[in-house]
């Protein structure tokens, strides 16, 4: 995290040009998405945009610090999704962002 006084804290929109990106949600409160817990794995493939859920983005500005931990993993050859993981995907992740 940045120390400038005026930063916005939780993570932009953005795509990953040349990697996929996969999180894994350890502990705590995680600012940039809502109904994550810890044991949770997300995964942005290559090119796809993706960014904090809607609302955390302003709900983050003015916050001096995070209550998380995660371990984020930035590939450079593309993940390969097996049978067992299609097994636990909720099916509800990609619908994330849209406004209720």
């Amino acid at each position: 995290m940045t120390y400038h006084p005026k930063v916005i804290p939780a993570q932009y929109n953005h795509s990953n040009i040349d990697s996929d990106e996969m999180l894994y949600y350890v502990d705590r409160d995680f600012m940039s998405r809502t109904g994550i817990g810890p044991s949770y794995i997300s995964l942005h493939p290559s090119e796809i945009p993706h960014g904090p859920h809607p609302g955390t983005y302003e709900a983050s500005i003015g916050k001096k610090e995070t209550h998380e931990l995660a371990v984020m993993i930035d590939t450079f050859n593309t993940l390969q999704i097996t049978e067992e993981a299609m097994k636990i995907d909720d099916g509800k992740y990609f619908k994330s962002w849209l406004l209720h």
